[in-house]
């Protein structure tokens, strides 16, 4: 079985229009932030023998609320037009979005999404 983090960090990490955007996807806070950036981290998701249902928190960092509200917005679509395309993924969902700034001052927005991946 495929771990889903891994699966959408790396197509993340590989789609052009994110790249273009500065961002680069991470497991957790790098130890050098940089200005702009995403985590990845799965919150939940039932498992079966053929298929994996997972829910992930997607948090995209930025200089300031709109730039990360913008840049959501433009992650939240490429997971819906993008990552939906790849053989393993059914379905991709994103579920909710909102202002979740950081203890840091570092703006920031988190996604709630869902996904329905072929193991």
């Amino acid at each position: 079985m495929t771990n889903s983090e891994v699966l959408l960090i790396g197509y993340l990490n590989a789609d052009p229009e994110i790249q273009n955007d500065g961002l680069e996807a991470f497991p957790e806070i790098p130890d050098e932030r940089p200005q702009r950036f995403i985590t990845v981290e799965r919150t939940g998701g039932q498992t079966s023998r053929l298929m994996d249902y997972p829910t992930w928190a997607v948090q995209v960092w930025a200089e300031d609320r709109n730039a990360a509200s913008d840049l959501a917005v433009t992650v939240g679509q490429r997971l819906m037009h993008g990552f939906s395309r790849l053989p393993e993924v059914a379905d991709v969902d994103v579920t909710t979005t909102y202002n979740w700034p950081d203890e840091s001052g570092q703006a920031r927005y988190q996604m709630v999404v869902t996904a329905v991946l072929m193991v």
